[in-house]
């Protein structure tokens, strides 16, 4: 069973980033700190949670930016108006 999706509210501020890796194929979203005890996996997304249960990355694998270039505007607009820094490694 799926868990429903908690967004980590905790005391501690943390930025989250959005990553992507081309080398590795990953695209990940941190969005908040913490050790992950637990995942939900379904085909190439693995969602992380803390002993909370709260979300803290989500990341999709065997992502192909090439493909999503012509919707990185969307993105890039995304992370400036959500003030979420957008990486690319």
């Amino acid at each position: 069973m799926a868990k429903q999706l908690k967004m980590s509210n905790g005391v501690k501020k943390y930025k989250p980033k959005i990553i992507y890796d081309k080398e590795s194929g990953v695209f990940s979203i941190e969005v908040a700190r913490g050790k992950s005890v637990d995942s939900d996996i379904k085909g190439n997304v693995v969602i992380d949670y803390d002993k909370r249960g709260e979300v803290i990355k989500i990341n999709i694998y065997n992502f192909d930016f090439e493909q999503f270039r012509d919707h990185l505007n969307a993105l890039k607009y995304f992370s400036r108006s959500s003030n979420i820094p957008l990486w690319v490694k």
